[in-house]
C-alpha cells in the first residue's frame, strides 16, 4: 500500500530500503551459466575487481523496490529512474535505498514528485545516485 500524498513537501524523505548482497544473489542473477565478474571470485581477481561485483540491476531494484512501497502503483505505471553506478557492491556489503522529494510539481489533477535517491554500503559510501519521479493523484 503506498503511503505517498499529494500533501508531501519538499525535503520529506522516502523510507529505506536495506539489503544484504550476498555472492549466491549475484549468481541467481545472472543465472549462474558461466563464470563471470559476477559469480567467480577467480574471474573478478583476473579483472582486477576486488571480488565478485553485484550486478548494477540489483541496486536498481533496490530503488525500484523503494519507490514502489512508497508511491504504490503509479511508480508502477509510469515512475521515472535514472540512475549512475559510482562504487563496486560486493558480497557481504549492507546496501540500502535512500532517497529524498526534491521538487514538487502538478501536472493536470495530480503531483508529480521529483526525487533524488542512492544506494549506500554500510560505510556510507554512495554505490548508485540518481532521480527518480512519480505522480500522486
Amino acid at each position: 500500500m503506498a503511503i505517498a500524498s499529494k500533501n508531501m513537501e519538499v525535503g520529506q524523505e522516502i523510507p529505506s530500503v536495506r539489503k544484504e548482497v550476498t555472492l549466491w544473489q549475484s549468481r541467481l542473477f545472472s543465472l549462474w551459466t558461466n563464470p563471470n565478474i559476477h559469480t567467480s571470485w577467480e574471474v573478478a581477481k583476473k579483472g582486477g575487481l576486488p571480488a565478485p561485483i553485484a550486478q548494477g540491476f540489483m541496486s536498481h531494484s533496490y530503488i525500484s523496490e523503494m519507490m514502489t512501497n512508497f508511491f504504490g502503483e503509479t511508480w508502477l505505471k509510469g515512475g521515472k529512474l535514472s540512475i549512475s553506478f559510482i562504487n563496486y557492491t560486493v558480497p557481504g556489503d549492507i546496501i540500502t535505498a535512500k532517497g529524498f522529494i526534491r521538487e514538487k510539481t502538478k501536472e493536470g489533477s495530480a503531483v508529480r514528485f521529483n526525487c533524488e535517491v542512492w544506494c549506500e554500503n554500510q560505510a556510507g559510501q554512495k554505490t548508485v545516485v540518481g532521480t527518480a519521479s512519480a505522480l500522486v493523484y
